[in-house]
């Protein structure tokens, strides 16, 4: 009986000490709530900076370059004279052309009086019919070679004219490419670049996913704001608009682009420049976000660890969402009252009674 007693007493200290043991070895977490709040969203796209005009300056006439009328890097006005191009031989072909047309005149003038005069002797009888009609024809020919001569002669004075080189638009003048002296070929030598930067636009692409949020922007719905940030990490003073969103996706990246445009009266901002543009926007109050040192990811799926009542940990898959400081935005899988373990996320696997340790109070609403 003594021996069943001690027997019945030492089962039971072991059964205490392996459930002491248990306990002592189920692993300790600091879990967080899920509190839905506002936030403040910076998303940023690599961006390219591009002139509101750019205009490769050539000739469109052959000839050496015989004068150069504005300094590199100046600002010039819409029909500005450039660059002259030598215009001796095309001031020369406009004369010879010219002469000719005046030719075309005299002879013209002299048709149609003899076809006058035929037309009145045959009136009385005194000139065959067909020599009428030759006299007409002569005329209308002495008229095509007329306006023929009178073609050339345009042709001849575009020449002479565009042997100056104006520019096409306002802006402001590079480097010139060569010297003077240098032969020009007629549509193929860069003379210089002009370009207006004012205003200038900057050209990013978007996956195809955001193109609804980007509509939606486009049309001045929700409280988007668009930044530059260079380089160095320095942001542009002035907020940018969308200008234009593309009509076509590109087939091989799934993106779609988007062109904003901003002010540059300090024209600090410059062609060809390689930026970021910063997309900011707050979130409703009632989005739900978490610490982004609680996601776990595996393969193309994100999930978090929550506890259930009896902090039994259990995966809940998420839709993420874009980054706000250290919090990830969740678009779906998770609601106001959850917990998620934010700290020993690699010390349980789903389906293990945890120990919470004091829990870590979800960030105050609006600070993100």
């Amino acid at each position: 009986m003594v021996a069943l007693l001690g027997t019945a007493c030492g089962g039971g200290k072991k059964q205490q000490q392996q459930g002491a043991m248990m306990g002592m070895m189920k692993a300790t977490v600091v879990a967080q709530e899920v509190v839905p709040a506002s936030y403040t969203v910076h998303t940023q796209f690599p961006a390219t900076l591009m002139a509101h005009d750019e205009v490769a300056i050539r000739s469109d006439v052959t000839g050496y370059l015989s004068g150069i009328k504005v300094k590199d890097g100046s600002m010039v006005k819409k029909g500005q004279a450039l660059y002259e191009i030598d215009k001796s031989r095309y001031v020369a072909a406009y004369g010879q052309v010219a002469a000719s047309q005046q030719q075309a005149e005299a002879d013209l003038a002299q048709k149609e009086k003899d076809y006058e005069r035929y037309k009145t002797l045959l009136d009385h009888d005194a000139i065959s019919k067909q020599t009428v009609d030759q006299a007409y024809t002569a005329m209308l020919t002495s008229k095509a070679n007329l306006a023929a001569a009178k073609a050339a002669v345009a042709r001849a004075g575009t020449d002479v004219n565009h042997a100056v080189i104006r520019a096409p638009v306002s802006g402001s003048i590079g480097i010139v490419q060569i010297k003077v002296g240098d032969i020009v070929n007629a549509g193929q030598t860069l003379i210089n670049t002009l370009v207006n930067e004012h205003p200038i636009f900057a050209d990013f692409d978007v996956p195809q996913a955001s193109l609804p949020q980007f509509l939606r922007i486009q049309k001045g719905q929700g409280d988007e704001r668009f930044f530059i940030k260079f380089t160095s990490g320095e942001t542009y003073g002035e907020q940018g608009k969308i200008q234009a969103i593309n009509n076509i996706v590109d087939p091989q990246t799934g993106t779609i682009r988007v062109r904003l445009v901003f002010d540059n009266k300090d024209s600090q901002l410059k062609s060809g420049m390689s930026c970021v543009v910063v997309m900011q926007y707050s979130t409703p109050a009632t989005q739900v976000a978490i610490p982004a040192k609680a996601i776990v990811q595996n393969l193309s799926e994100t999930s978090v660890m929550t506890l259930t009542k009896d902090n039994v940990v259990q995966p809940v898959h998420i839709t993420p969402g874009p980054m706000a400081d250290t919090m990830l935005i969740v678009q779906d899988g998770l609601k106001a009252g959850d917990r998620i373990v934010v700290e020993g996320v690699q010390k349980v696997r789903p389906g293990d009674t945890v120990n919470v340790a004091g829990a870590t109070p979800p960030p105050a609403a609006g600070k993100h």
